[in-house]
């Protein structure tokens, strides 16, 4: 029963490191949506306002220039995180281990688990974890380049 102990706590501990990260960058990536959706409201905001004041004209394209120019660096900065796609794929990874934790439940609600199977479940773990990692660094490559 130790190995069957050592298996559950290896897969907890991936299931909620993934959970962690994924909802980092659902933060990240939801927080720069929003205030992208603001700076660009409020910048066809202070754009319209050039009707109603009109001796204001220089400072209202001042103003509209500033909130274009930080919408377009928060889309920049966005873009280079890669926030939804990591969120994205990091929420697939934490998904796919905790159905190998729920079959691991439902087997053991029956029996105990042989040593072949404790290991096919560590071999599927890891291959998780593995093409994870690939699919990991492809999105840190587009982010480097």
């Amino acid at each position: 029963m130790d190995e069957h102990n050592k298996l559950l706590s290896l897969i907890d501990a991936e299931i909620q490191r993934f959970k962690d990260e994924s909802e980092k960058h659902k933060r990240i990536h939801r927080r720069c949506q929003l205030i992208l959706i603001a700076l660009t409201a409020l910048s066809a905001i202070i754009s319209g306002s050039g009707l109603l004041l009109p001796d204001w004209s220089k400072q209202i394209e001042f103003l509209v220039l500033v909130t274009t120019t930080l919408a377009t660096a928060l889309t920049a900065w966005a873009e280079m995180r890669h926030a939804r796609e990591l969120w994205q794929h990091e929420r697939e990874v934490y998904y796919a281990l905790k159905d190998v934790r729920r079959e691991i439940d439902f087997v053991t609600s029956f029996r105990s688990l042989q040593e072949d199977e404790l290991t096919d479940y560590f071999q599927r773990i890891n291959r998780i974890l593995g093409s994870s990692g690939q699919k990991w660094s492809r999105i840190q490559e587009k982010k480097d380049s």
